[in-house]
């Protein structure tokens, strides 16, 4: 299954963030655990409900390298009752020299958390601070979670920000209805099914 492609043209319709870009790249932050390749953060994102908490993982490298916004953190299924954690694929990307957030936000399925298709805003928040604190290529990213929840190209202008991120792709995970949606093959293969397809997805020549 090949991840969904997001380029410039989009027809979502614009909604307007509900946060600024100064105080989602000035979000507080404060080191969590050092590690010989990375570091992680604890930090607390500003969203429309007040406070998003989110991980951090910074490498050390100061080779210019992609990023990944995990907008999730646990995937949890009730049929049969499964748990996936994605620290542990952060971690192994943060390895290789990929800067990543995780934001702290619990997935369920078959049921759909309703905060899915409402999280845009906090999103793109993440990405700014990931943008303006890692080593980030701004043709090198990609969003871990619901196809929903991935920010819009419009959006990013109209928060004044043109350059941090110029392409991405997504790994749609518990988007209800999605025919490319790859929750199922995670659930039944675990966290090493999404390392791979991350490790292996689209990533635009330098």
């Amino acid at each position: 299954m090949k991840p969904c492609i997001m380029v410039l043209a989009s027809v979502v319709i614009l909604t307007v963030p509900a946060v600024t870009q100064s105080a989602c790249r000035q979000a507080p932050a404060s080191v969590v655990e050092h590690h010989e390749a990375f570091t992680i953060y604890s930090l607390s994102l500003p969203s429309r409900s007040g406070t998003l908490l989110a991980r951090a993982l910074i490498p050390h490298a100061n080779r210019s390298a992609g990023a990944v916004v995990f907008s999730f953190s646990t995937l949890v299924a009730s049929e049969p009752e499964r748990l996936v954690e994605m620290m542990p694929v952060a971690t192994e990307l943060a390895k290789r020299g990929r800067a990543t957030i995780v934001m702290q936000r619990t997935l369920t399925w078959p049921a759909v958390d309703q905060s899915v298709g409402k999280m845009q805003s906090a999103v793109l928040c993440a990405e700014q601070w990931l943008s303006t604190h890692a080593n980030a290529e701004s043709e090198d990213w990609a969003f871990v979670g619901p196809e929903s929840d991935v920010p819009t190209f419009d959006q990013l202008h109209a928060a004044g920000d043109t350059t941090s991120m110029t392409f991405n792709w997504g790994f749609s995970l518990g988007e209800p209805n999605a025919p490319n949606d790859d929750t199922q093959n995670v659930l039944r293969d675990g966290s090493q099914h999404l390392l791979l397809g991350l490790t292996s997805g689209p990533w635009p020549n330098p």
